[in-house]
């Protein structure tokens, strides 16, 4: 697998985890969700996902916290 992939930010991981099945993409497990011992700068709680479109693109969903998270403008 290559490091190299496509992110999309996501608000809610568990409702983007179900449309993705609901369509028929199985993603690559369940959220890794980063926890404080994880040492992200209080970025804990931020969930990602992976999984592939039908031409084998590598993709992520994420759904940040703390400093992860964008401000909106």
């Amino acid at each position: 697998m290559s490091a190299m992939h496509l992110c999309f930010e996501v608000d809610n991981i568990d409702a983007a985890m179900a449309r993705l099945k609901a369509i028929g993409i199985e993603p690559e497990g369940e959220p890794i969700v980063f926890q404080e011992e994880d040492g992200l700068k209080s970025g804990f709680g931020t969930a990602v996902a992976y999984f592939q479109d039908p031409d084998g693109t590598n993709l992520e969903i994420i759904a940040p916290q703390g400093p992860f998270k964008r401000k909106n403008s």
